[in-house]
Parts: structure tokens; sequence; C-alpha cells
């Protein structure tokens, strides 16, 4: 079968590697109909390894080379023992992998085991024809949803659980920085959450536009944003800020824009320092926190719940859908070369 495998820094192939066969006890054999493309995945591309394994890894065993891919959608081929689940089911892949007996996984905060691994960069993942998966992580959706949405799941749970962290309820006011898909999810779910007020913070006006038809109800460019926010909020500024945009200045931008006593979650994913004011922070009493992933039977059913219900908005979200064997030259190297022209690329394993 075709899979897209990642070899190290700046190689990633599209060949053929041997077929799973039947799943093992408890997982799933899974035709993949569509599979999203992650930051994550483009700077594993761009400037890896940084979480792929060059040595077996203590929970998967698996190392470099390996098959990316860790937001997809597909349809049951075959079920291993004891699954109680029927071929022809489609479903939605979670992906994380974990211990199941370490501190944390006792405590269902199995996305902090010290053992984590993920489908499509610490095992095969889903830009392939089949991948395997473990049933717990895969959860059904309804026959009305497009596999490309369905596989926007996973993205999606990252931004349920970044706005239960910020303690979002009915009336919150909410600062959204960075909008590229994950922080247009964000504006979507704050808004399910209750916020009664949205800031939308973003450089490209593209996605402003985007921000504003999603449910913020301003959008501003990064300069803006303190300014704005104390104007739409009477000059208190925001209970909860989530930083979805990666990087030191976004972070210190969403630690600005909360209020005294508010939250700030930083969720983008970067390697720096973020310098914090000791006396701002301690005479605001602010919370920063950090949010990462997601849980599977929580935020990841509620996200494939929203999708279900036709409650989150992610059409707009999706570029041109590519086949497996495009997904260097229309995948990887567009979106390192040209990163804020697209939002998600959509690949079809089982599609020309």
């Amino acid at each position: 079968m075709l899979a897209a495998r990642w070899w190290g820094r700046g190689d990633v192939r599209v060949e053929h590697v041997d077929d799973p066969g039947d799943p093992p006890p408890g997982s799933l054999r899974i035709r993949v109909e569509a599979c999203g493309l992650c930051g994550t995945d483009v700077e594993e591309y761009v400037s890896g390894p940084n979480v792929i394994p060059v040595e077996p890894h203590p929970l998967s065993g698996r190392q470099a080379p390996l098959t990316l891919g860790h937001e997809s959608a597909g349809v049951v081929e075959a079920v291993g023992r004891g699954v109680d689940l029927d071929v022809g089911v489609r479903v939605a892949v979670e992906g994380n992998l974990f211990c199941g007996s370490c501190f944390w996984c006792r405590r269902h905060e199995h996305q902090l085991c010290p053992q984590l691994a993920q489908l499509g960069l610490m095992a095969d993942g889903g830009l392939a024809e089949v991948l395997i998966a473990p049933v717990q992580m895969c959860v059904p959706f309804g026959n009305d949803v497009a596999f490309e949405h369905a596989a926007m799941a996973e993205p999606l749970s990252v931004a349920v659980r970044a706005v239960r962290r910020a303690g979002v309820g009915i009336g919150s006011t909410v600062a959204i920085t960075g909008c590229g898909a994950l922080g247009l999810m964000l504006v979507q779910v704050a808004r399910l959450a209750g916020a009664r007020t949205v800031l939308a913070v973003e450089r490209a006006d593209s996605r402003r536009d985007l921000a504003r038809r999603f449910g913020a109800d301003l959008a501003v460019a990064p300069d803006d944003a303190v300014a704005a926010g104390l104007d739409l909020t009477g000059g208190i500024g925001f209970d909860a800020a989530i930083e979805a945009a990666g990087n030191p200045a976004a972070a210190m931008l969403s630690i600005a824009l909360a209020r005294r006593g508010g939250t700030a979650i930083l969720l983008g994913v970067f390697d720096d320092v973020v310098p914090v004011g000791m006396m701002d922070l301690l005479m605001s009493e602010k919370t920063i926190a950090s949010s990462l992933s997601h849980v599977y039977d929580t935020d990841f059913l509620a996200a494939v719940s929203l999708i279900d219900r036709g409650a989150v908005d992610l059409g707009p979200l999706i570029s041109t859908p590519i086949a497996l064997a495009d997904v260097v030259e229309k995948g990887f190297k567009t979106l390192a070369a040209q990163p804020a022209d697209h939002l998600k690329v959509m690949v079809h394993p089982n599609s020309s």
C-alpha cells in the first residue's frame, strides 16, 4: 500500500510499504478516507526530528522511518478480537497512545503520560491507505458527515480542551490570539461554550474576515489588540485569553489581554522562552496555564459530537483536497513555503 513516511529533515517519501494485515486484539483496520496535515507535521518536515523518535519509542516501539498523519477518518475494514464494532462503520481517530498505569493515567490525565505517543508521530499514522488503531481512540460518526470534516475532530478536540481549561462559560469574555485553523475553531468553540464577547487577533486580513464570520465580535491585528480589547471590555480585559499562534510574542500578548484575575492559556507549540513581568503578574493575580493535546473520552468525544450535530463550520477551513501521491509537492512543500496561504490541507489516501 502507499504511505507518506518521514525519513529525515526535508525527507518525506510517498512509497509502497507492506500491508499491515489483520488488526490485533482490541484494534481496528481502517481504510483512511481523509487525513489533515498539521503544523506539527510541517515542523517535522522542515526542522525535525522534534518529536519523531530516531530510536525505538518506549511505548510504541517505533522509530523513523514512520508514516505521518494524526488527523484521520475512515471506514472500518476489519476488527480485532474483543472489538464490539461492525465492519463498515465510519470512524474518526483520536490518535493518542498512553501506558494506562502511571500516576497521570490513573488520574485520567492521559495526555500527560510520560510515555505518551501519537499515531502519525511516534507510530504509523493516517497518511496511508490503511491504518491500524486501538478501538478506544476510534469514535463513530454519522453517514451524512464528510470524511474531511470528521478528520478535523482531532484539532477540534484541542480547541475543546483549551476552552475548557480556560474556564469559558456563559457570559465570559474571550480573546483568541492567532487565527489559523485552530484559532478559528477556538472562536467557534468559545461561542458554543457561552462566551458573550470574543476578540480575534490575527495579522492576515482574510483570516480576520473568517474570524468575524465564525462569531468574533471584533478581529484586529496584533498591534491594535490591547487597545481594542480594553475598549471592547470597558477597560477590564478578558476573562480568558487563549494563544494559538505558536510564538513568544503571541504568548506575551495573550497574557497582557487577560484581565486582573483572568486566565491566559498558552496552546501554540514552540520551543522558546516567554518573559513574564513578575510584579505585573503578582499584582494582577493572573493565571497562566498551558493546554496539551486532548483526552480521548472527553475532549475528542465532544469534538466528534459537535461535528456530528453540525454545530461547527469546518468547510471554509479546508483547502483543495489532494491525493496521497501529491502530499510532498502540494502538501509539505507548499505549506513550508506559503504557510499563510492555507488553513488545512486535507489528503485523501484512497482517492486520486
